[in-house]
């Protein structure tokens, strides 16, 4: 099922998964503009819209087309991630819920979910940059 969504000053049609991941990444730096809060750093919690907006390119053209393959890689991205590393993402970005509350949902340590959380980012960044 797709969805459209805003993106600058484009429309595009995405996966719901996709446009759930990326509103839920606009809330998630909201929340961090109020306060950090969370236990991990901003740098290591880079967005995909910083890789999709590069200031060096104007053309409008290559910014839609490379927006385009961005989320689609970012939509193969997450159909490979195990149902639990889903449930941690969709937890912690959409729901905005804290660690701790999380934790509890696992039956871990805040701590646990931290570095899970950490480890799955570096690997989804990882996994964008090939």
């Amino acid at each position: 099922m797709e969805k459209t969504i805003h993106y600058g000053d484009s429309e595009l049609s995405v996966s719901n998964e996709v446009a759930e991941f990326l509103e839920s990444d606009r809330k998630r730096r909201v929340a961090e503009e109020r306060s950090d809060r969370r236990h991990i750093s901003k740098s290591d919690s880079e967005t995909v819209s910083a890789v999709v907006h590069d200031d060096s390119f104007s053309d409008p053209t290559w910014e839609t087309v490379l927006r385009i393959l961005t989320l689609e890689k970012l939509q193969q991205v997450i159909a490979e991630l195990t149902e639990d590393d889903r449930i941690l993402i969709y937890l912690y970005f959409y729901c905005e819920w804290t660690m701790e509350q999380i934790g509890e949902e696992f039956g871990i340590s805040k701590m646990a979910i931290s570095k899970r959380l950490k480890k799955l980012l570096n690997r989804m960044r990882e996994s964008m940059e090939t």
